[in-house]
């Protein structure tokens, strides 16, 4: 199948960065977070009270097709789409083993470009993970809005930076697992080691999306007229991080809002050491930032005295190399039904 064309290119859109490469992607999916099917019902349980429509979902900003492959076990057809077209060859490479085009297409758009690629009122689910935050909000609202049948689910989530359960690696590790991560950023959003590099432009997108991720997903605006049983869900919010960079590598102030609305429903959940935990040792969190995002590695380059200093500094207060310790994940999700 022919991948559709992308929309003209916008000023702001920095995160269309390559990777074509299944070594990467194969890297990515491996560190990431193994989302749970306990997790995956609370989203399908959401659905079937609002809808008995299972015929066509959307994956937004698909990446490898993980949650495509989820989706495609209930929905009839599944659409995933991206702003990149490397990435959607390798979801297809990846999803062709196990569904073939009769069961899942692809759309190289951005997803608030999404509605002009497909006809108004023909989803049943629209699900983006680890995107909301990085799009223009009000325009991926609406054309989410103009794509979902009435009765259709928008599901977004977006999960943060790995924490320790652990309360003494919380309090003498993860300061320094977040000078790393903060050294990092520091230099993708400089765009090199000296702040010149940075337009306006790309400062305002960094902002953008650093104000939406400090909020846990509350910036989304759901208008009652247009949206109907909004349920908000966090995890791991008293020692976690949504924002993958802060203050600290932006070197701006982060200002969340909340458009939390009377009546929407919202769980938090303080700590959870067991949701989406994962064990791993200094040498699988290395091979975490490697493969941050597609084109982290090449924003930031190679060889940092000070990063691997503190990878060593890591190492010790994990109890050494090899040494593997159990992590979470904070995480946001927000379900809306279309009116």
């Amino acid at each position: 199948m022919e991948v559709e064309p992308l929309a003209p290119k916008d000023s702001e859109d920095f995160w269309k960065v390559e990777a074509d490469d299944h070594e990467f992607w194969d890297a990515y999916v491996a560190t990431r977070p193994k989302y749970s099917q306990s997790f995956y019902s609370i989203i399908h349980r959401y659905h079937s009270a609002h809808s008995s429509s299972h015929d066509l979902a959307h994956d937004i900003g698909c990446g490898a097709g993980t949650v495509t492959a989820e989706l495609a076990l209930h929905y009839s057809h599944v659409v995933a789409s991206d702003n990149n077209a490397d990435h959607l060859a390798v979801a297809k490479s990846n999803l062709a083993r196990n569904f073939d085009e009769s069961r899942v297409s692809y759309t190289h758009s951005k997803a608030e470009d999404l509605a002009s690629h497909h006809p108004a009122a023909s989803a049943d689910l629209i699900a983006t993970a680890e995107a909301i935050a990085l799009m223009d909000r009000d325009a991926g609202l609406e054309s989410f809005a103009r794509i979902l049948k009435p009765g259709g689910t928008l599901a977004a989530w977006f999960y943060g930076r790995p924490t320790f359960t652990d309360a003494a690696l919380l309090a003498r590790a993860q300061p320094i697992l977040d000078r790393i991560m903060a050294l990092n950023w520091r230099k993708v959003i400089s765009g090199s080691s000296s702040s010149s590099s940075t337009t306006p432009q790309r400062a305002r997108a960094f902002k953008r999306c650093a104000d939406a991720m400090a909020s846990w997903l509350d910036f989304l605006p759901f208008a009652a007229d247009t949206w109907t049983d909004v349920q908000r869900y966090k995890w791991n919010t008293t020692h976690g991080t949504l924002p993958f960079f802060g203050r600290e590598a932006c070197g701006y102030e982060i200002e969340p809002v909340s458009h939390v609305a009377e009546g929407e429903k919202v769980v938090v959940v303080g700590a959870d050491a067991g949701f989406w935990a994962n064990e791993w040792d200094v040498a699988a969190l290395r091979e975490y930032f490697r493969v941050l995002f597609p084109g982290f590695r090449h924003a930031v380059g190679e060889g940092d005295r000070e990063i691997d200093g503190l990878f060593g500094d890591l190492a010790e207060a994990m109890g050494g190399q090899g040494v593997a310790r159990r992590f979470t994940w904070p995480c946001s999700l927000v379900l809306a039904t279309r009116r």
